[in-house]
């Protein structure tokens, strides 16, 4: 009986050293995951900052889904704040010369109709706008900024809407967006 009982306890002691050589390859196992999890998380917070860093709006510093591009000088912005910037600039100059403009053009807000009037009419002949960020003269509409839609869009579904997105504007849907602010057929200085 005793034979039985030493090679029952050789047959454990084995099975307690495979046990233990098993618990190693998982603790080492484990440790693995956890830096690739470590590594994964630092990864989507690269990403994250490269995202909002390349759709942040250079006026507002929100995230702007949709950018646009000032030609001119290549500062982007979202185009809420460029439309208002552009808008107070054109209000700017209707009020400057309040003397030559009649009173129901200087109403807000300036339509397509209003702009083209001002212009028919005589009333302004060159439209003064500049960039919001560094001052340059802006003489062509800004340029939706496409290059980075999809990555955009595969990283927002991926990592949740960014922080501070700046909310879509319903002028956004028209064909023309400047319409109201740049006239084709004038000259800008």
């Amino acid at each position: 009986m005793a034979a039985f009982f030493k090679k029952e306890v050789k047959k454990s002691h084995l099975e307690l050293t495979k046990l233990r050589i098993a618990k190693k390859r998982a603790e080492k196992a484990l440790c693995r995951a956890r830096a690739m999890q470590e590594d994964l998380k630092a990864t989507v917070q690269q990403i994250t900052a490269a995202r909002d860093a390349v759709a942040r709006c250079d006026i507002c510093k929100g995230c702007a889904a949709r950018q646009f591009i000032l030609v001119e000088c290549g500062h982007v912005s979202c185009y809420g704040c460029l439309r208002n910037w552009f808008h107070a600039s054109l209000r700017e100059q209707i009020n400057t010369d309040s003397t030559i403009i009649p009173e129901y053009l200087r109403r807000r807000p300036v339509t397509v109709e209003t702009l083209t009037e001002l212009y028919d009419g005589g009333y302004l002949d060159v439209v003064l706008c500049d960039c919001p960020v560094c001052e340059e003269p802006v003489r062509m509409k800004p340029t939706e900024v496409n290059k980075f839609s999809d990555f955009f869009e595969v990283a927002n579904d991926v990592l949740g809407q960014p922080k501070g997105r700046v909310v879509n504007d319903p002028h956004l849907s028209d064909l023309d967006l400047w319409k109201d602010l740049f006239h084709d057929e004038i000259q800008y200085v």
